[in-house]
């Protein structure tokens, strides 16, 4: 009879492509792993992966019954999950966050969540958009903070807040005009965004193509303080989500301007799959991260 233990090796040969960093990954030796594999195929009576020497393939049986394995192992996961939650408390909670909150809302909301639940092991994970809605769905995490919308199936939300765009220039080029000239004012200008994939950079853009900017050349990088960084050298101009701002501007030599109404924005939310038997706890992050966001993006005397 196949077993719990060899399903989940299966799904670690399967995402690793290669039994030694599998093995790795489940902290047995390769022997052991690959000994429960080729159990597991004699158990079946089928070819599960094809072994080269470079790694690993899934044959076509063998992605079948991987499919119906991760099935399986998510079934359980949530039983074990569901004993817990009766205990008051979930006993893990695996956090995904996009890098351009991360940094700025978990200061305040890990504290939050180790006073409601000390007993809990907090996980975090940051990473892009996408990979924390495809992380969610294969129950490799509990709950994601991005900005909306996120697509996936079987996913519920909750928002948080608004966090709204400003423009940042630097404060040896000539000071933005008035609002109503601000948007050819940014047409003019070069136009400094993060790398593509992120979806902060997607937003900007689809802000400027709906205001009718024309946008120059784009600069990529990962880091907002970096595009902060290139504005207060010269380079060009960005625009800054408040929730990454520390007292006026994070650097002395920057700008920061809002735009007239309806100032831009990007509405942050939280995400966990529909079926958790979790869905309750997760509820409680949302409810304590909704506060830490307001708290960080409150009010602030800008610069003009």
């Amino acid at each position: 009879m196949p077993t719990l233990r060899q399903f989940r090796y299966l799904d670690a040969l399967a995402r690793a492509g290669h039994f030694g960093r599998a093995a790795g990954d489940c902290a047995v030796t390769q022997p052991a792993l690959s000994m429960q594999i080729g159990e597991l195929e004699r158990e079946l009576g089928v070819q599960l992966v094809e072994r080269r020497r470079d790694g690993v393939t899934m044959t076509a049986e063998g992605t079948e019954v991987l499919r119906r394995a991760r099935r399986a192992l998510e079934a359980v996961g949530n039983l074990l999950r569901y004993a817990q939650s009766r205990k008051g408390t979930p006993e893990r909670l695996a956090l995904g966050v996009i890098p351009t909150v991360g940094p700025y809302l978990l200061p305040a909301l890990l504290p939050a969540l180790r006073a409601s639940w000390p007993q809990t092991r907090i996980v975090v994970r940051e990473s892009k958009t996408a990979n924390l809605a495809r992380e969610l769905a294969d129950d490799r995490l509990d709950v994601a903070i991005a900005a909306l919308p996120v697509a996936g199936e079987g996913l519920c939300s909750v928002t948080l807040g608004e966090d709204r765009f400003l423009l940042a220039t630097s404060l040896d080029r000539p000071r933005p005009p008035s609002p109503r000239r601000l948007l050819d004012y940014i047409a003019s200008e070069r136009l400094l965004l993060l790398e593509e994939g992120n979806c902060l950079r997607d937003q900007a853009l689809r802000h400027c193509e709906a205001a009718g900017i024309r946008f120059g050349e784009v600069y990529g990088t990962s880091n907002i303080a970096t595009l902060i960084e290139l504005v207060a050298g010269g380079m060009g101009i960005t625009l800054v989500p408040e929730l990454s701002l520390r007292g006026r501007a994070g650097t002395p030599k920057v700008r920061l301007t809002r735009f007239p109404e309806p100032q831009p924005c990007r509405t942050l939310a939280a995400f966990w799959r529909a079926s958790s038997p979790h869905a309750v706890h997760w509820q409680r992050v949302a409810d304590l991260a909704r506060p830490a966001l307001a708290r960080r993006i409150a009010s602030r005397d800008l610069r003009r």
